[in-house]
């Protein structure tokens, strides 16, 4: 009876142990992603449009609140003409020492609050598609090259303060572009909502006019109407079967995609890629999608992407 038992116990046994095994292999071999890497404060990302947002508090009022790179200066929505333009510095959840400070503007009515680099530049953050992480503490270099992550220096574009920034750029983290034979960097600017053409890449004239030179083929697609500071203007679409690659700052790839669309943002006086007289671009934030997991470091003026 006792041999009978023993006959049915060890080949059990030895299934279980193949099960555990195969247990650790999973959970070791699972992605690990840019929030779990850098941990501090956990946010639930929701989204308007395809900008990301996260509920905090300002003032001790809930808030939903855009993550906004692109933006330089954070601002609440306005509840009265007569509040537009006003500067008001409030205690905020987010782990700053000292006030927000925040101009009253936008009227946005899901969104209570864009917070910009003039407080996203003083802590780390990572993104995932789902999650959050804020932390006044870097993350660690050495777990993200693990993990799989590539750095892409910000000097000179991306900073705790202004200071540290090009005088002729705003304090807007970026990455590096190639197009053919044609280069520059893009802002990445999680704030600007392309849902209605996924993947876009807007690109000021100078760069237009080298992807022209360069023999890039680009396929006209049609007119998008932009609102602006100035008022609505209309602007060129192309597509292209040439891959778009993104780089770090030595032209190392690091992901790309044959997906994308190119808008020409012409001269206006609101500013920005459109007036420089050097090629420049900017991402919409549905290559976030592209990305998958994403980290902005200020102070180690790193942006750090998962390597496909």
């Amino acid at each position: 009876m006792t041999a009978g038992v023993r006959r049915k116990i060890i080949p059990a046994t030895i299934l279980l142990a193949v099960a555990l095994v195969a247990a650790m292999f999973h959970f070791r071999s699972k992605p690990q992603t840019a929030a779990a890497l850098c941990g501090g404060s956990l946010y639930t990302l929701s989204y308007s449009g395809g900008t990301p947002h996260i509920d905090i508090e300002i003032g001790g009022t809930p808030a939903r609140a855009m993550l906004d790179y692109g933006a330089t200066k954070s601002s609440l929505r306005a509840r009265a003409p007569a509040e537009v333009g006003r500067i008001v510095k409030m205690e905020t959840s987010l782990p700053l020492e000292g006030e927000g400070e925040f101009l009253t503007r936008h009227t946005d009515p899901d969104t209570d609050a864009i917070i910009g680099t003039d407080l996203l530049g003083r802590f780390t953050l990572a993104l995932d598609a789902h999650t959050a992480a804020i932390s006044t503490k870097p993350c660690a270099a050495s777990g993200l090259k693990a993990a799989g992550f590539a750095p892409i220096d910000q000097r000179g574009f991306f900073a705790p303060d202004r200071t540290r920034v090009a005088r002729d750029r705003p304090n807007v983290p970026v990455v590096f572009i190639q197009l053919g034979d044609t280069k520059t960097w893009a802002q990445i600017d999680t704030g600007y909502d392309d849902d209605l053409y996924p993947t876009s890449l807007d690109i000021n004239e100078p760069f237009y006019n080298e992807l022209l030179a360069s023999g890039v083929a680009l396929t006209p697609e049609g007119f998008v109407t932009v609102k602006t500071c100035a008022g609505f203007e209309s602007r060129p679409i192309y597509s292209s079967a040439q891959s778009l690659v993104i780089t770090d700052e030595a032209g190392i790839p690091v992901t790309g995609t044959r997906k994308y669309y190119l808008i020409v943002k012409p001269v206006n006086m609101c500013g920005g890629i459109a007036n420089r007289a050097t090629p420049a671009a900017q991402l919409g934030s549905s290559f976030m999608n592209l990305f998958q997991s994403i980290v902005f470091d200020p102070n180690g003026q790193m942006v750090w992407l998962k390597k496909n």
